[in-house]
């Protein structure tokens, strides 16, 4: 598909959808939420019957200097683990991370990200049980940038533990080169899990964009991108449902859109909808994408054949 873009510079922007998760996980919900101050960490918990979802919130994370954010990222990662086994659902499903100022240069050779990517690295070598275990524990997650100060870190969690899936058409991130930072990013392409509230297994896909290999790739072109990232999705459906040469986007429920660009906005919309097909749940958000050669990207939920379950 044809989709022009706009080459006009971009004015910052609001912060992404208030740094919420998707409406797809509010929607498995249904508690109160409670926030505690934990050092430096706002904790809030939310429960569900099916679900829970932990949020450690870093206020002025923006002004931290590399070691501070490094260890901030640990912090936020070791706050949510420890609130899991006091829960109701203790497993890890999902990850969305929120970034202060994404590609602000922060010490020699790093930007915001992948100090970030350091800290999340450790952090989760830790939990899983050291880098060997990280291919078969890692969840899905996405990780964008906003304009605030904060850094938020929400992580979905299902009574039931996850299964990895990766996709063929990619290097696993937490093998990318050294090119992406000393530490990788650390996350899996998606998850399937069982559907809390019943139904067909449902697969977590992770923000997922113009990519192969690991070289981002159609630079500068909107629709090449968006191309790209569709077949990626249509991918995962195979890979999950095994029928790599049957997938369909029809099996996607809910998507999350992040885009660079305002002005890209319209026509995204419009080629998703028609891509994805009527039943799909659509959510536009502006964001930084966490490569700056990206200009858009896409998560969701997908359905299963009843076949895959746990």
């Amino acid at each position: 598909m044809r989709l022009s873009s706009s080459p006009l510079a971009q004015p910052r922007h609001r912060a992404p959808c208030d740094l919420a998760p998707a409406p797809w996980v509010l929607q498995l919900l249904d508690g109160a939420a409670r926030t505690r101050r934990i050092g430096r960490i706002d904790r809030t918990i939310a429960s569900g019957s099916g679900a829970s979802l932990v949020t450690a919130r870093i206020a002025d994370a923006g002004a931290m200097d590399a070691a501070r954010f490094e260890q901030g990222t640990m912090d936020a990662y070791q706050c949510i683990r420890d609130a899991l086994p006091a829960l109701p659902h203790a497993h890890p499903v999902r990850f969305w991370n929120y970034l202060p100022g994404i590609h602000e240069p922060s010490d020699a050779g790093r930007d915001r990200y992948m100090v970030f990517n350091a800290g999340r690295f450790k952090a989760l070598s830790d939990w899983f049980g050291g880098p060997d275990h990280l291919p078969e524990r890692l969840p899905a997650a996405s990780g964008v940038g906003h304009d605030g100060d904060e850094l938020v870190v929400h992580c979905l969690a299902f009574d039931q533990p996850g299964e990895a899936i990766e996709n063929p058409r990619q290097i696993p991130a937490f093998r990318y080169s050294a090119r992406y930072g000393l530490r990788p990013p650390c996350f899996a392409r998606a998850t399937v899990v069982a559907d809390p509230r019943g139904g067909a297994p449902m697969l977590l896909v992770a923000g997922t964009a113009s990519i192969r290999g690991e070289e981002s790739i159609h630079q500068g072109d909107l629709s090449g991108q968006l191309d790209e990232t569709l077949e990626n999705l249509r991918t995962l459906i195979g890979v999950a449902d095994g029928s790599p040469t049957g997938a369909t986007l029809a099996a996607y429920t809910d998507l999350r859109v992040y885009h660079l660009r305002d002005a890209d906005a319209a026509a995204i919309e419009s080629s998703v909808r028609q891509a994805f097909g009527p039943q799909v749940h659509l959510q536009m958000a502006r964001a930084d994408l966490c490569r700056a050669d990206l200009l858009v990207e896409i998560e969701g939920v997908a359905r299963l054949a009843p076949r895959r379950t746990h």
